[in-house]
């Protein structure tokens, strides 16, 4: 067996063992918690704030009460008792429990079975559209690296939504290659769904002057706005703020799971955790302008043509930077690094510069980020030491992907940059 062959089998491995004992610990909590316990505990807040607004009652979604009525007997069913919190409150914006309507019709383990398919066959359909755009033919492990990948691992486990952002996320990649800005942004638009997750690319838009997918991104962001504010209305915005400022605090509320976090936020509070909310603040606030102050001028550079190497790296180092610096970044969240590690290994395979240093790199980097997260699970079965093991590796491919787009890159005059962005406008 040639060293590729034995590469590709060990890969195969390797993968199958992960799934193997991600799925052996989900289904050991299910057991010992009971559905809902933890298994499938964010799906249960998406499904009852569905309930809420099929009753009429989206007024009130985000009272914490109504919300507590509509899960008890939920709970009660699965003899599921939390001892840290009385509910699990549901924390995002009204759109996401309106996409999950339709399963209203399905008591609540049948719906959370195919809320988690269908977040499956997002995955699975994104990744083959990701394989096939940036041609990796990753063939058979497709499904394997996709699935034993950690975050995807914990937003199937938890009943998160993460599978849609990827969708749309992949989807904005494949449209964006081919120059159509505006339904990029579009697609783009789902990150609506968790706000926080927008501030990072809309700054990338603008800085790269893609004004179209731009538009995209802020029609999209509009109708999310316009519908949750004709499901709240005027109280219901007002309890919706409340809670953001609530959850906006440094260290956050339990629900939150800052310690959870894999971004700069949750890093300041781990390593800060007795230091007075003003100082946690400040560092959060500070290290994360530095970085993204940093991540603008990377983009700065030059205006790479679509597709190109270079293009690859900077759309990377946007979606990793995303998750690093994003306010509210849980782990299941860094699915949205699939993408980001496909445009770099497409980006440095493709190079003629890139040596075996930087595919040597990549490689040992990646088998220790698909490892590791599952490796940290094992002693506790909760999120917070994946998420210290997995933010060092966030930090590594911001690193890798902006040294990537400096060192191939070289910098324009102000005009070439302005007469490059106006040719590579397309609607």
């Amino acid at each position: 067996m040639d060293r590729t062959g034995g590469a590709h089998t060990a890969i195969v491995a390797g993968c199958a063992l992960l799934l193997v004992v991600q799925l052996i610990m989900a289904l050991g909590s299910q057991l010992v918690d009971g559905l809902f316990g933890h298994v499938g505990m964010d799906f249960l807040t998406t499904y009852t704030a569905a309930q809420i607004i099929a009753d009429g009652d989206g007024h009130r979604l985000y009272d914490w009460w109504a919300q507590r009525l509509a899960q008890y007997p939920i709970i009660a069913a699965q003899g599921v008792s939390w001892s840290d919190r009385i509910l699990q409150p549901y924390v995002a914006p009204p759109v996401l429990a309106v996409l999950a309507l339709p399963l209203q019709w399905l008591p609540a383990p049948g719906a959370f079975a195919v809320w988690v398919a269908l977040s499956a066959g997002a995955f699975f359909i994104a990744a083959r559209l990701l394989d096939r755009a940036l041609n990796l033919r990753l063939g058979c492990l497709l499904p394997l690296v996709t699935f034993s990948f950690f975050p995807v691992f914990y937003t199937l486990r938890l009943g998160q939504a993460e599978g849609l952002l990827f969708l749309g996320v992949v989807a904005y990649v494949v449209l964006s290659r081919r120059g159509k800005d505006l339904p990029a942004g579009l697609a783009l638009g789902i990150l609506a769904i968790k706000p926080p997750l927008l501030v990072v690319p809309a700054i990338y838009l603008a800085t790269k002057q893609r004004w179209r997918a731009l538009i995209g991104l802020t029609i999209a962001c509009a109708v999310a706005a316009g519908l949750s504010l004709a499901i709240l209305g005027s109280a219901g915005v007002a309890d919706y703020l409340e809670l953001s400022h609530d959850l906006s605090q440094p260290a956050g509320t339990i629900a939150t799971n800052v310690t959870g976090m894999i971004n700069v936020r949750g890093t300041v509070v781990r390593l800060l955790p007795s230091a007075p909310a003003l100082v946690q603040e400040v560092a959060i606030v500070g290290i994360s302008l530095t970085l993204l102050g940093v991540t603008v001028a990377v983009w700065r550079r030059s205006t790479p043509e679509r597709g190109t190497p270079a293009d690859e790296a900077e759309t990377a180092l946007m979606l990793v930077a995303t998750c690093l610096l994003s306010y509210h970044t849980l782990i299941h969240t860094g699915s949205l690094l699939l993408p980001a590690i496909a445009l770099l290994w497409r980006a440095i395979h493709r190079e003629p510069t890139s040596g075996v240093w930087d595919r040597g790199v990549m490689g040992w980097m990646l088998a220790a980020l698909w490892v590791a997260p599952t490796v940290a699970f094992l002693p506790t079965g909760t999120s917070q030491l994946p998420a210290i093991v997995l933010t060092p590796f966030v930090a590594l491919l911001w690193i890798f992907s902006a040294e990537y787009v400096i060192r191939h890159t070289t910098p324009e005059p102000a005009l070439a940059k302005v007469q490059a962005a106006r040719e590579s406008r397309r609607w």
